[in-house]
């Protein structure tokens, strides 16, 4: 499929899957953005425009997979705290007689 998107009044035919028209829209919408003042002859502007599409494109990919994979990062740590706590042994109890005594009180007692 072709779809064609306008930047800075120019037509630019761009194959694409039909999935990413509305991606390829949205990128010439930033594009057209941020090239607003530029001008130059129209082989030049072309090409800058097609590159510029392509490493924008390839930009948010990016930081989509980063984003992905920050999530299965978080996700898997997540499951190893949980088989952690699951694996360690409850805590022994401490004889009556002994549990809230303070230690310092036995080494101030010269018993330590």
């Amino acid at each position: 499929m072709q779809s064609t998107v306008k930047i800075l009044g120019e037509d630019y035919a761009i194959d694409c899957a039909e999935c990413d028209t509305r991606r390829l829209e949205d990128l010439a919408k930033v594009l057209e953005a941020r090239l607003q003042g530029f001008s130059g002859d129209a082989g030049a502007m072309r090409r800058l425009v097609l590159v510029a599409l392509g490493l924008i494109d390839e930009a948010q990919a990016t930081s989509a997979a980063l984003a992905r994979a920050r999530m299965e990062i978080e996700r898997l740590t997540d499951m190893l705290v949980e088989a952690q706590l699951q694996a360690e042994p409850p805590p022994e109890p401490t004889d009556a007689p002994e549990r809230g005594r303070v230690s310092a009180l036995r080494v101030a007692q010269g018993r330590a």
